[in-house]
């Protein structure tokens, strides 16, 4: 896991550093938790004909983040971690997907998704 956060960290590119520099200068370990759950929602937020609807296991983990989020390391670094995770990432994620996730799993994200947002504006 460890060695897929570094290459994860080594694909941000220069324009992104800036914002990189927070996670980075935390412990190694603050993806852990979103690469550990966010995955399980990748098949259907990149439009997989398979996944029409989110896994229990993606909305679970989904609640999950949610709790990292209000109690943990925070939304911004969510937002972070996940964009480095998707970061170029084929087929990218499907912006109505993304939309449709919350509603599907019947939450509300305490965490923004994207590829290419600006998380220092995240509170």
């Amino acid at each position: 896991m460890v060695g897929i956060l570094v290459l994860a960290l080594c694909l941000v590119s220069a324009s992104d550093m800036g914002e990189a520099e927070e996670v980075m200068a935390s412990p190694v370990s603050v993806c852990t938790p979103i690469f550990e759950y966010f995955p399980y929602c990748l098949e259907f937020l990149v439009g997989d004909p398979n996944f029409s609807m989110p896994s229990r296991k993606c909305c679970q983990h989904v609640i999950e983040l949610n709790a990292l989020a209000h109690h943990g390391i925070g939304p911004k670094t969510i937002c972070w971690c996940i964009e480095i995770m998707v970061k170029g990432m084929q087929p990218p994620l499907v912006p109505s997907k993304i939309q449709d996730l919350p509603h599907m799993c019947n939450i509300t994200l305490s965490f923004p998704i994207s590829d290419s947002m600006n998380c220092s504006k995240v509170s």
